[in-house]
């Protein structure tokens, strides 16, 4: 590679190719474009190939404390069928089920109702136990939030062809290279890298973060006075299979139980809402979508449908380092966790299927996208979790117009 590039981005994962795709279509930066990934593969142990596959909606982010995550999540939703849609990803626009099992839960189903009210997220309504078992038979519930915009994705499939696109306009990655330091000189920046065979050096005019759950190592690389520092939080998943009876079919929505609270170690906090909103503010408690029923694709006569498997979590816990991808939940957990609003489940049903680790960011809930304040051409997006894949586009495209 050349010694000096226009600009480099840390992190090849959903946001890191979608920007690495934006700029290369983007006349005035389309080339000299460098993006470095420690993975030795696109895709490789990371947020955007440990997930749901949720496209998400965007009525869990209130504007008051997280307006990029209220902005950008509804933006996100509609480009990313317009991609999906264009580049024949597969995709599938199946509605969500947020369901409210007793008086209390309905306290929080208003507040996601009136937050998605405000962030104009489209066709919602709350329907009845009635239509709920229109929609999906076995599951039950006193009343829920129908979400016709929600959705799934193959998310592998979609950073692949982001990977593609960009290549295919001159990107140049670098997988199975690891950033070791960035240090401004005579305004530029140089960038270090170490794979396991060599290191290097080059020069770059702009700097993007997109190292996911160690972007806040990087932010320090440059500012060792950053003050972001990364929380992660670890969610494990089971599954089950939804041929396995007819007590368990599905018809092939994404169900989720309220949003609550939950302790440092995983537990729910069972408190009235107001109470919840309480300690949430005082940072004594995080905000959990629950443990969700998902829809999966499986691949059939080389093409992806709508597969048996179902996807169950988030589990959380907390991790012993960003790296720790080990299950520590059993299927009781699970169980337990469904059973309220997916009474027929049975213990037998369900298995283990995987880990995954959010970059969560101690103290700050919104995205953090931003200059430096000292190196205006060293851009951070750190804390880029949940819902990053679905606003990974909108995300890009907001980082495009910081640059100009």
């Amino acid at each position: 590679m050349s010694e000096k590039v226009n600009i480099a981005i840390i992190g090849a994962g959903v946001i890191g190719c979608a920007l690495a795709h934006y700029l290369s279509m983007d006349g005035g930066n389309s080339k000299d474009i460098v993006v470095i990934e420690k993975n030795k593969q696109i895709n490789g142990e990371n947020q955007s190939s440990r997930n749901s596959g949720v496209i998400h909606a965007g009525m869990y982010y209130p504007e008051s404390i997280g307006p990029l995550k209220a902005k950008l999540c509804v933006e996100g939703n509609r480009m990313l069928y317009d991609f999906c849609s264009k580049y024949d990803i597969p995709h599938k626009k199946c509605g969500k089920l947020i369901v409210a099992t007793d008086s209390l839960e309905e306290q929080y189903l208003e507040d996601v109702y009136e937050i998605a009210k405000k962030n104009r997220v489209p066709d919602i309504r709350l329907i009845d136990k009635e239509e709920i078992k229109i929609m999906e038979p076995n599951v039950g519930g006193k009343t829920a939030l129908y979400v016709p915009t929600s959705g799934i994705i193959e998310a592998t499939t979609f950073v692949n062809k982001l990977y593609d696109l960009a290549e295919e306009e001159g990107v140049m990655f670098l997988p199975g290279n690891k950033v070791v330091g960035v240090e401004p000189v005579d305004g530029l920046f140089k960038v270090n890298i170490e794979s396991e065979t060599d290191s290097e050096s080059f020069l770059s005019e702009t700097v993007i973060n997109c190292a996911g759950l160690y972007s806040d190592d990087i932010a320090k690389m440059i500012d060792p006075e950053s003050p972001y520092r990364m929380d992660p939080i670890k969610g494990e998943s089971a599954k089950f299979y939804r041929s396995a009876s007819g007590a368990v079919e599905m018809s092939g929505m994404n169900v989720y139980p309220v949003p609550f609270g939950y302790m440092p170690d995983g537990s729910k906090l069972k408190v009235g809402f107001k109470e919840f909103q309480r300690l949430f503010k005082e940072g004594k408690v995080n905000k959990s979508v629950g443990v969700h029923l998902t829809p999966t694709f499986d691949m059939r006569e080389g093409k992806f449908v709508i597969g048996d498997t179902v996807t169950m979590g988030p589990a959380y816990s907390a991790p012993e380092d960003k790296d720790d991808y080990s299950s520590i939940r059993d299927p009781n957990y699970y169980y337990l966790a469904v059973k309220p609003f997916f009474p027929n489940i049975e213990l037998k049903n369900i298995s283990l299927h995987q880990a995954g680790i959010r970059a969560k960011l101690s103290g700050h809930y919104d995205f953090v996208i931003e200059r430096d304040p000292a190196y205006g051409s060293f851009i951070n997006l750190i804390g880029i979790d949940s819902p990053g894949l679905t606003a990974s586009l909108a995300i890009a495209e907001y980082t495009l117009k910081m640059i100009h």
